[in-house]
Parts: structure tokens; C-alpha cells; sequence
């Protein structure tokens, strides 16, 4: 919006002269230099532009413009550039429409184009993405984020959970030291749901966190299962799905521990932490073959914790009962 609000009042002006250009004043002047300039982004783009420059007098005055019209452009097809600059070659007299009440103003074509719009246009637009912007992010965003909290409310009534909308005190649990929490920025946590039982308690909750900043910042949204495994002493691992790029870090020495007896789950899965010994112990036969019929889960462990999640992913409020039963069936294969 700030943008567009800096950039409509120009657009606006620079059209304004484009429609008004036709009844100024005119006097002769004549062309300076006249050139084809190249703006080369990179080695497989290049911009086209006309560099024509000329002279003229006004009340004794003397004046420089290199204004042909307004909303003049560059293009990638030299042709543009080299049309302007074939109807005025060095030297050639020409007629120089200016501004009377402000001669340093002048054009060689007058009028309005397409192209006198495009400032204007493109300002319209930045400040049309930015008032949608604001609107979503002001209005729409929380009546969602609104929406779902009732939603998930209503679910833990159903399910006979506890709910709160907000919990700080989740931060001073155990499982908070486990890498996912220790990512990012602006973290957030939101719609807690606790269930408590004779093997141990499950905490449901949204969990949101920043990465990079400006343009390159993504914002990280899940719902999180911490899941409580009583008299356990997990090791601290890292279970997450294997991409492509995985195979380049374990060229370069990267850890993955796999297993030869289930090569689909090694297939499947990128499974990290330092006692490996101990973890492959707690990565059963059982824990093997689960994982390697049911892909994409993110599992974190220590002690007598465990995180369960897929990356970006919110449960939606109808799959909560699913989403329960999924992470309290990976929770008892550990415990």
C-alpha cells in the first residue's frame, strides 16, 4: 500500500500531462544524439531502450530533454528501440511540444498511450494488493483463526479433552527443548487440548514459527501431539521424511541411520541423533514396519517424550478423533 500511495500520485500527474501534452506550446529544436542503450540483467536478458536527446529554446532559454513520449518503455525486442531512434537521428530538426508554465517539460509525441498508463496501473495494483492484504491479515485471517478456535473448543468437548485457546505455561515442558521448538522465530502456541490417561498424558496444540526474514521469511504452521511415555528414557532422535536433496548431504558425510531389515522404512525415512545404538533399539521391529506402511509423519523423542506432527499441516477440527488415535498409536509402540 505504502508503494502504491507513492506511486498512483505520479502515474496520476504523468497521465494528467500525457492527455494535456496536445494543446501546449511548440517551438523547434533539434535532436543531440540519438542511440540505442542495452540494460543487460543477466546474460539471458536484455532490456532495449531509446536514448534520444534534443534541444530547444523557450524566451532565449535554452533546454534538454530526452522525453519522446510519455510512458516511453524499454523491451526485449530491440525493434521498439530501434524504431524510435531511426525517426530521429542526430542532428534532425524536430518539433518540441512544452509546457507553458513549466518549459522544462516538453515531449516530441504527444498525447496519451496505452503506455502512459502503466504507472499509474502498476501503482493501482501494488496498492490494491496491499489494502487485500491488510483486509486478510486485519479482518479475514483472525475471523479464521476465530472460526477454528470454536471448532477445536467443540471437538475437546466431544472428545472430553481440556481445552485452552492460550497456554504459556506448555513453554516450560520437557519436550520445549526438542528441536522443532528451538527453530525459527515468533513462535506461537495456540488451541491447547490435554488428555490425561493411565499410560500417560497427550497435549494437542497449534504451533506456528517464523523462518528467514523479509521476502524470504516462511511462516511454519502444524499441529503439534506431545505425547508423554511414562518410565521411558527415550534417546534424542530425529524422524522426518527423506527427500532428494538428503542423498547430497549423505554424500558429504550427513547422518542417516538405516536399517537393512526394513529398506523401505530407510527408503522413506531420515532418522537423526547422536546415541544411535540406542535409538536403533527403540526403532523396533514394530516402530519399523508402522512408519513404513505410513509415510510423511515428523517424530521427535527424549526421555519420556514424544512430539508427533506433519510439517504445515493443521488437523482440521472433524479429523481431531483421527489425528488422537494416529499419535497415540505411535506412542505406544514406544512405550
Amino acid at each position: 500500500m505504502t508503494a502504491g500511495g507513492f506511486i498512483i500520485p505520479n502515474g496520476y500527474q504523468e497521465l494528467q500531462k500525457a492527455q494535456d501534452s496536445p494543446r501546449w506550446s511548440t517551438t523547434e529544436g533539434i535532436i543531440i544524439s540519438s542511440e540505442i542503450q542495452e540494460h543487460k540483467k543477466d546474460e539471458d536478458s536484455t532490456t532495449y531502450f531509446a536514448n534520444v536527446h534534443y534541444k530547444y529554446t523557450v524566451g532565449e532559454k535554452p533546454y534538454t530533454s530526452d522525453q519522446v513520449s510519455f510512458g516511453q518503455y524499454g523491451s526485449g525486442d530491440p525493434e521498439h528501440a530501434r524504431s524510435i531512434v531511426s525517426r530521429y537521428p542526430a542532428g534532425q530538426k524536430v518539433i518540441v511540444h512544452f509546457n507553458p508554465t513549466h518549459p522544462d517539460q516538453s515531449v516530441l509525441e504527444p498525447g496519451a498511450t496505452w503506455s502512459s498508463y502503466m504507472v499509474l496501473g502498476f501503482g493501482m495494483i501494488f496498492f490494491g494488493i496491499g489494502a487485500i492484504t491488510v483486509v486478510s491479515m486485519g479482518v479475514i485471517v483472525p475471523k479464521l483463526q476465530q472460526k477454528r478456535t470454536e471448532a477445536l473448543r467443540q471437538a475437546a468437548s466431544t472428545l472430553a479433552l481440556t481445552f485452552l485457546e492460550q497456554d504459556k505455561t506448555l513453554f516450560q515442558e520437557a519436550f520445549f527443548q526438542l528441536p522443532l521448538f528451538q527453530r525459527g522465530s515468533s513462535r506461537e502456541v495456540s488451541n491447547v487440548l490435554r488428555k490425561r490417561s493411565v499410560k500417560g498424558e497427550t497435549i494437542l496444540f497449534d504451533y506456528e514459527f517464523e523462518e528467514g526474514s523479509g521476502d524470504r521469511s516462511n511462516r511454519y504452521q502444524q499441529t503439534v501431539a506431545a505425547c508423554h511415555v511414562p518410565n521411558r528414557n527415550l534417546p534424542q532422535f530425529s524422524l522426518r521424511p527423506e527427500y532428494g536433496f538428503d542423498k547430497i548431504g549423505e554424500f558429504f558425510g550427513q547422518q542417516d541411520i538405516d536399517f537393512e531389515s526394513s529398506p523401505e522404512f530407510s527408503k522413506s525415512y531420515r532418522l537423526q541423533g547422536e546415541l544411535e545404538p540406542a535409538i536403533r533399539e527403540a526403532f523396533n521391529f514394530k516402530v519399523l514396519q508402522f512408519f513404513s506402511q505410513n509415510p510423511h509423519w515428523w517424530l521427535e523423542g527424549r526421555g519420556e517424550w514424544l512430539i508427533i506432527y506433519q510439517s504445515q499441516r493443521q488437523v482440521k477440527p472433524k479429523d481431531l478423533s483421527i489425528f488422537l488415535q494416529q499419535a497415540t498409536q505411535i506412542s505406544d509402540l514406544f512405550s
